[in-house]
């Protein structure tokens, strides 16, 4: 049913969603002067920003959609509680994004794919140092770069191309002994054989409190903050029209769709068709851990993360395709405990809390970034996958630009909704 704007309270700008790239964007658009309005269904940062890694992953540009990750499908998927894996009752609803996923994969996407991931990536810190210091929130970022760490001497050749494949797009890394990284991380055990540090990269020691803390200040700054399941959309010639399922009915001038894992079906509404799905990702946190690390950890073999937080160590980082209705599976975050153990040989899992949160995902790794290519009054900042984090800052930056009618640092074209269509 269309909204009816006679009946439509008005706004100037909108932004549905409010995990970390809504409250990001909110709140830059209100630091240029703009009168903005922010809606989730939830309270600000409870979706999939509650519960991620907390890794400010600027050294990720290679993105899932490659060759390597093609030809290790049908090894990982016969584990359901390895690194990815398939809902096999999914499979057929998810067939056509995995099709788009093989293209993406093929070497000149994927060259193309690491291109424009770099060009986000590469002024992340940068962004957040500005956000950050603007609105007194520095100590919820921690910047001590990051470890992958290698249990097997023979896993620093079979991630060579990888590694090169990075510096080559820029990517500080440094090769480390088994003795370098005890030496900077105590806590690891005899079992790693080296591994690498990204120095240039970053955590936060809380990303719920860093969206909450976030949304309080755009809120005693004069912003307008709504608790409402957005359930209508649709647009006339004077204004993108919202309806909440409270009934209550909202015109705007602007708005932006930043809903993460739902922007599919509200896009649609809008009329514009993309292939988002979404990655069900797990987390584990150690309220009372019994080690401590200084920085977030990654484990080559096991494709998992380790970041200190401060309410303890959050392991997190595996892929499960299940679309967003089926249950949990939290045998995949209990698993996350015995891959710690083999590398903190003083790990506790008292009083562990497990979590699943939906990761949007598009099939070459990028996101929806940018005003819609046939009505500006539409903008979209979603599909970020793993690094909604990483980029909620820069792509805030870049959006306020573009409906300003500044010229952006970042080519928003390769982001555009235009390319599903």
């Amino acid at each position: 049913m269309p909204v009816d704007s006679s009946q439509c309270e008005q706004r100037s700008i909108v932004v549905i969603g409010a995990g970390i790239v809504g409250a990001a964007v909110a709140e830059q658009l209100q630091h240029r002067g703009h009168k903005v309005t922010l809606i989730d269904r939830d309270s600000p940062g409870r979706g999939c920003s509650y519960g991620n890694a907390g890794h400010f992953a600027t050294d990720v540009v290679l993105p899932l959609a490659n060759m390597k990750t093609l030809m290790s499908v049908p090894k990982l998927l016969m584990n359901p509680l390895g690194p990815l894996s398939i809902r096999w009752g999914y499979l057929p609803k998810i067939l056509p994004w995995l099709m788009r996923f093989g293209i993406a994969a093929l070497p000149a996407n994927v060259e193309k794919s690491c291109r424009h991931l770099r060009a986000l990536n590469g002024r992340s810190i940068e962004s957040y140092d500005r956000l950050l210091e603007r609105t007194g929130l520095s100590e919820l970022m921690t910047k001590r770069g990051a470890l992958t760490v290698y249990e097997r001497p023979e896993s620093a050749h079979k991630n060579q191309s990888t590694v090169d494949l990075l510096r080559g797009f820029g990517v500080e890394i440094e090769a480390l002994s088994a003795e370098q990284l005890r030496a900077l991380e105590p806590a690891l055990g005899d079992g790693v054989a080296g591994g690498l540090y990204f120095p240039r990269t970053a955590h936060t020691v809380n990303p719920y409190r860093l969206v909450a803390a976030l949304t309080r200040k755009f809120k005693l700054a004069g912003g307008e903050v709504l608790c409402g399941e957005v359930v209508g959309l649709g647009r006339t010639d004077a204004s993108v029209n919202i309806r909440l399922a409270s009934g209550q009915e909202i015109g705007s001038q602007r708005v932006i769709l930043a809903t993460g894992a739902w922007s599919k079906t509200l896009a649609a509404q809008l009329g514009y068709r993309v292939p988002l799905d979404t990655e069900r990702g797990y987390h584990l946190m150690l309220p009372a851990p019994g080690c401590e690390l200084n920085r977030p950890l990654v484990s080559f073999e096991r494709s998992f993360v380790m970041t200190p937080m401060e309410e303890g160590l959050r392991l997190a980082g595996t892929v499960e395709l299940g679309g967003l209705q089926a249950k949990p599976n939290y045998e995949r975050a209990d698993i996350l405990y015995d891959h710690a153990r083999a590398l903190l040989p003083g790990i506790r899992n008292d009083g562990a809390e497990r979590w699943m949160g939906f990761r949007p995902s598009l099939p070459d790794s990028l996101p929806v970034l940018g005003a819609a290519h046939d009505d500006p009054r539409i903008s979209f900042a979603f599909g970020h996958q793993h690094l909604g984090l990483t980029q909620a800052a820069i792509t805030a930056e870049l959006l306020a630009d573009q409906m300003e009618g500044k010229a952006t640092e970042v080519d928003l074209s390769p982001f555009s909704i235009k390319r599903f269509q």
